[in-house]
């Protein structure tokens, strides 16, 4: 019989029903805590990259091709 943890990973989707099915005990449990730790490092971590920054041509600039020049306004996202 699966043990508390291998049923709540198959609630929570970090394992999948087949894996539940199949595997042995101690393999099944031993997955199903390292799929559950991963989903909460998961949830926990920061954005990539951190914040955005994007500038904007402003003025004579504004219609121009090509990439901001300095002196153009930065807006940073969160």
């Amino acid at each position: 019989m699966p043990s508390a943890i291998a049923k709540k990973a198959l609630e929570n989707n970090a394992i999948t029903k087949k894996q539940y099915d199949k595997l042995p005990e101690k393999l099944l449990d031993k997955v199903a805590k390292h799929n559950l730790e991963l989903q909460k490092k998961a949830r926990k971590k920061p954005a990539k990259g951190g914040t955005k920054e994007v500038h904007k041509k402003t003025g004579a600039e504004a219609h121009k091709r090509g990439r901001p020049k300095k002196g153009s306004e930065v807006k940073v996202k969160k």
